[in-house]
């Protein structure tokens, strides 16, 4: 029956069956109705109907009963059209309950990762105190909070991205009693891995999502720390015009954060057995007031045992900080065995540090124990060509040599440990030897092809060549020789007029290179001896005058205090370079006057840490393969990139053109934990000794590659890798209380404190999060009753047709049945 009604009305089906009040409206549309009113309308049309039917009716000549019947059925045949004009129509009114919803937003930047809220007696990282909050108590704020709300979580960083909806499934309204318990894991599985954070961009972001439903607020759990910076202004105008209630909850202290941390440490990537092997460990500190106090040292990775000094003391340094900023410090130490080393840096952890995975530094080094083969030419024998022979011969642990001297007659016996009588003729014989120097000897001694045969030996082989200027031949008798391309000088085309008279000596001033190498280390105590470098270095009376130094390719270790180079630059006075191997040019020739007053020691390291510097490329070279990373450290983000280079022709036949390795993360005490990852080291096209592998750094911390062992009795080889935070996020970390003020919403006190007090809306230690919930649940409900009107015209419905149709031919009907047409 329902549906039968539902057709004759035209109503749609199931119309008549919804829950609600119905009744018949109307719903006049008249031309000016605005301004006579529709009322008007309708007695205007009605006296109108009622006057024609009149009009008609009076002048027919049929009896009074048959005019006043006919009249009244037109004029409710009339009556019935005014009324359909008036767009009558069934109503059914309802009341829809739009709930109230509340948005939660939740930081996990790499600044929510800070460790500065203070939890029973220990500090826990802000998000994990966000977190405590949300889902601490046996859930109870958001279990309070879902009687009130529809919860819709966001975490946000650079951008927001919304996590969950809390709410009955299928009704999309919150419940009435709080439920027992809710499903939350998708906090815990927060990390704070957001490389930036953009605070106003990501809450304009999540208000856009928002747009036209009742929201209560936006609870925004954070530090309020934007980076990179955004445009305050700007960006909080564009949130405002939305018109939503922030309650931003800070997170974290607004004290400048502790922290010590290890950004680099600088050495050396290959050393001998017997060197002093030195360290430069860069330690940023922040939160520290002049005059603390910190304890760096050297460990050896797997034992954990310090590295010790030359004097048998454990390599480590108390420094006493001057204040927040980057500080050097210089470690010394004598490497306790050879091969692979794995080196850490660790300085000391501090009461109240935010961060203590950065307290520690990894780096490797390789520990050369061989000998260093010499060959030594010199023209003829001056005194440092005297002094250097003999130490060099007395020195049987480190060196042989072996030396000609061309100035000597025919039958004269050459010295060394491995005497010659002539220079070498091919690469074979010249490959004996580690490193070739030349004294101050005639170029004309060597044939071209032996001349070609040294250039051949530095570029191809990665042999080392140093050569130490005179005042007769070197370096101007090498001008337009092979040589010449391989020092890392430039030798003017005029060789400068030597002066007769040098009445005063200098003392070589060393660069910022020279100060960080060893050659120049001659006394254990840095501040020691860079008081002798100053007043008690014997001084130098001659130097090699007019030359430069290669650009891109030498380095100026010291320098002429006073005097300048053809370039206008201070004289050079050792140089060191590269081509293929290691190259090195000293313009002094008088070393030797070193060994007066300190004995052998301060000229023995002298040229023991320079010979060691040349050799250094070939021995490495002696290795099956070699496997580094690009850079000791990386940020987050950025592209990790490691290279095999297989030196060994015969091992490089044996090894797959792809090869796995494993990358570990290294817990806090070094042993590498589980595996994290697996990558895969390809051959690079068109270089078949080199295999890359690359990735993105996806996770800070500190990392090992695991090389597995190959064939060719190769064992396994790890490698460490750093990567760190970016310094952008965490370089100021303090919470930003003005910006998050800004964005509060504030309502008026009211007596009863029935609405939230957002200053009492903080993380930071001294506001309990108890406070804090009992502030969130003041948050008043957005939910709305909203009358809901559903029409169902009758103008067009089957009814009307029938009851316009009946009347009409009634009238017809009556009118024929009295004569009246």
């Amino acid at each position: 029956m329902q549906r039968f009604w539902e057709i004759i009305l035209g109503l749609d089906r199931g119309f008549l069956g919804r829950e609600g009040e119905f009744s018949l409206q109307f719903n006049p549309d008249w031309p000016f109705q605005r301004v006579v009113g529709a009322s008007t309308w309708n007695i205007v049309l009605g006296a109108l109907c009622l006057a024609i039917v009149i009009w008609v009716y009076r002048r027919e000549g049929r009896g009074r009963f048959a005019r006043i019947l006919l009249g009244c059925v037109r004029l409710m045949l009339l009556g019935f059209v005014l009324v359909m004009l008036n767009r009558p129509a069934i109503t059914l009114s309802q009341n829809r309950s739009e709930p109230s919803v509340l948005a939660v937003a939740i930081d996990d930047s790499l600044s929510m990762g800070v460790r500065d809220v203070a939890a029973g007696g220990t500090s826990v990282s802000r998000l994990e105190a966000a977190l405590d909050l949300l889902a601490g108590e046996n859930q109870s704020l958001l279990r309070q909070l879902a009687r009130k709300h529809i919860l819709k979580f966001y975490r946000f960083n650079r951008e927001a991205r919304q996590l969950a909806v809390l709410a009955p499934a299928g009704t999309g309204t919150p419940p009435a009693t709080a439920p027992a318990e809710l499903d939350v894991r998708f906090l815990h599985d927060l990390r704070p891995e957001g490389r930036s954070t953009q605070v106003l961009s990501s809450l304009r972001q999540i208000m856009e999502e928002l747009q036209g439903q009742r929201v209560a607020g936006i609870v925004l759990l954070t530090d309020g720390r934007s980076s990179p910076a955004e445009s305050l202004s700007d960006r909080l105008a564009a949130v405002r015009e939305f018109a939503m209630r922030v309650y931003p909850v800070s997170v974290g202290s607004d004290r400048p954060p502790r922290n010590l941390a290890i950004e680099a440490v600088a050495m050396e990537e290959a050393a001998f057995a017997e060197d002093l092997v030195s360290a430069r460990v860069s330690v940023r500190a922040s939160g520290f007031s002049a005059g603390d106090r910190a304890v760096v040292v050297l460990k050896e990775r797997n034992s954990g045992q310090p590295l010790l000094r030359a004097d048998g003391k454990p390599a480590e340094e108390t420094v006493i900080l001057p204040g927040d900023g980057l500080h050097d410090v210089e470690l010394n130490f004598k490497p306790p065995r050879e091969g692979t080393l794995d080196i850490v840096a660790e300085v000391s952890r501090q009461p109240g540090e935010i961060d203590e995975e950065d307290n520690t530094f990894p780096r490797q080094i390789e520990i050369l124990s061989t000998k260093i083969v010499v060959l030594y030419c010199e023209g003829y024998p001056r005194w440092d060509y005297r002094y250097l022979k003999d130490e060099l011969i007395r020195d049987k642990k480190s060196f042989e040599v072996s030396c000609l001297l061309f100035s000597a007659d025919a039958g004269f016996a050459q010295e060394g440990t491995r005497p010659i009588t002539r220079f070498p003729e091919s690469m074979s014989e010249l490959l004996d030897y580690d490193v070739v120097l030349f004294g101050d000897v005639d170029s004309r001694q060597f044939t071209d092809a032996q001349l070609q045969l040294v250039a051949d030996f530095v570029l191809r082989k990665n042999g080392g060549f140093g050569m130490v200027a005179g005042p007769k031949y070197a370096p101007y008798s090498y001008r337009n020789t092979p040589i010449e391309p391989v020092l890392p000088v430039n030798i003017s085309r005029t060789q400068p007029e030597e002066s007769i008279n040098i009445p005063l000596g200098f003392r070589p001033v060393l660069t910022r290179a020279g100060q960080q190498s060893m050659i120049f280390r001659f006394l254990p105590d840095k501040s020691a001896n860079e008081k002798f470098l100053k007043e008690d270095w014997q001084p130098l009376f001659w130097y090699c005058r007019g030359i430069t130094v290669k650009r891109d390719v030498g380095e100026v270790y010291a320098e002429h205090p006073t005097d300048t180079a053809p370039d206008g630059r201070k004289a050079p006075l050792l140089v060191l370079g590269r081509y293929g191997g290691r190259t090195l040019f000293s313009a002094i020739d008088d070393s030797w006057r070193w060994r007066f007053y300190t004995g052998e020691h301060i000229f023995r390291n002298y040229w023991v840490q320079q010979l060691r510097y040349l050799a250094r490329e070939k021995k490495l070279g002696q290795r099956r393969l070699t496997i580094t990373a690009l850079k000791p450290s990386y940020e987050l983000g950025q592209q990790v990139e490691v290279h095999m280079r297989v030196l060994d022709p015969d091992l490089l036949a044996q090894l797959p053109d792809q090869i796995t390795v494993v990358i570990a993360h290294r817990s806090k005490n070094g042993a590498p934990a589980l595996p994290d990852r697996q990558e895969t080291l390809e051959k690079r096209p068109g270089q078949p000794d080199l295999y890359v592998a690359s990735w993105t750094a996806d996770k800070a911390g500190q990392f090992s590659l695991r090389l597995p062992a190959l064939g060719g009795n190769v064992d396994a080889t790890e490698v460490p890798i750093v990567v760190k935070v970016p310094r952008a996020e965490l370089s100021q970390v303090q919470v930003d209380r003005d910006l998050l003020s800004k964005l509060a919403f504030r309502e008026s006190s009211t007596a009863d404190g029935s609405s939230p007090d957002v200053d009492r809306l903080r993380l930071d230690g001294q506001t309990s999060p108890a406070e804090v919930r009992a502030e969130l649940l003041k948050i008043p409900s957005a939910a709305m009753v909203v009358p809901v009107y559903t029409n169902g015209l009758l103008w067009d419905a089957p009814l009307a047709m029938i009851v316009f149709v009946l009347l009409i031919t009634a009238e017809w009907v009556l009118r024929k049945a009295y004569g009246m047409l």
